[in-house]
């Protein structure tokens, strides 16, 4: 039995992960990306990236509401990227695409300066100073977007964790090229949306839950390219 029918056997999502050939690679390429975005027959006024999309609640609202944009979600487990293809397809939406690959992988599948924003919501904030280095928030993916996102590109990031975006807000700090567009300790009680990315106020599952329990949200909207 090859490798791929007992994994599937295992975990059936890994089957029905190719029953969705219209918007999932699940064993993605470039070309592939590339290929499936120009069946859309119309060129994107925006390119969105959402880097661990999870299941799919966040990209499917933002690419129904933002029919005009082409918006490509990157998420490595099975299950997730199933839920996701299944909620775009229920939605009837053709303008988002699923990767299974690992969100830090993302540029080998754009060309350079091609990417206008990159949502990062709610990232495992690996709070042990032992598991800072596994974050996905570094100096590496910072080096990659300002490879990939155009002029004045925007990465989007939201968390529940106070340590994890005081990290990342330090980070940029460090950078001469990036700004902190706007911010906010409590993005749900300020009862306005960020500046320049209205986008974040698409809800995840997970910021669902933590409204529900009442628990804040940090939040930040990070552009490049102004000196």
């Amino acid at each position: 039995m090859r490798i791929e029918q007992r994994t599937a056997a295992i975990n059936p999502y890994v089957g029905w992960a190719q029953d969705h050939p219209a918007c999932l690679l699940p064993s993605p390429s470039p070309e592939g990306l590339r290929q499936l975005r120009e069946k859309s027959g119309r060129p994107a006024r925006r390119v969105l990236v959402d880097l661990g999309c999870g299941a799919g609640q966040f990209i499917s609202c933002l690419a129904a509401a933002s029919p005009w944009d082409d918006c490509i979600g990157f998420e490595l487990r099975y299950k997730r990227l199933v839920k996701s293809a299944r909620k775009l397809e229920r939605a009837g939406i053709a303008n988002a695409w699923l990767v299974r690959d690992e969100a830090g992988r993302f540029a080998d599948y754009f060309d350079p300066a091609s990417i206008d924003t990159v949502f990062v919501n709610f990232p495992d904030p690996w709070p042990r100073a032992s598991q800072w280095k596994k974050r996905l928030l570094n100096h590496a993916l910072l080096d990659a977007l300002e490879t990939m996102l155009r002029p004045e590109g925007r990465l989007c990031v939201k968390t529940d964790h106070a340590g994890y975006f005081l990290h990342v807000l330090a980070l940029i700090h460090s950078r001469p090229t990036w700004r902190v567009a706007d911010f906010s300790n409590n993005l749900h009680g300020r009862g306005r949306p960020l500046a320049g990315c209205p986008e974040a106020g698409v809800e995840t599952e997970f910021e669902q839950l933590f409204r529900s329990k009442r628990k804040a949200v940090f939040a930040a909207v990070l552009t490049h390219g102004i000196p």
